[in-house]
């Protein structure tokens, strides 16, 4: 199960930070963790993101390479960021945050 955090006023999303954590024995891979951070500072259920948000992901980064290089380092000090859209992603070894470009 995921761990979905907003850091917005309220604790509404689509205006503030979105962390999920990911790579635990519950959580998701890395590569569902964005989907969802991603889908969460845009506002919009992780299963509209291309719909509702327009955001493609597969536009922006090889989903699977991400999962490979996290479980690559794992216990290792690893950080990626990424531009989504209008989102800036990163991503280490236990969480993923998102937050709109201000």
């Amino acid at each position: 199960m995921s761990s979905v955090t907003s850091n917005s006023p309220g604790g509404e999303s689509g205006s503030e930070a979105v962390r999920v954590e990911h790579g635990d024995d519950d959580g998701p891979a890395p590569s569902h963790a964005v989907v969802e951070a991603v889908a969460g500072a845009a506002g919009v259920d992780p299963i509209d993101l291309a719909d509702e948000a327009g955001i493609l992901l597969y536009d922006h980064i090889d989903l699977e390479a991400l999962d490979a290089l996290v479980a690559s380092h794992s216990g290792a000090d690893l950080g990626v960021s990424l531009s989504v859209a209008d989102y800036e992603v990163s991503v280490d070894a236990t969480a993923v945050v998102a937050e709109p470009v201000r």
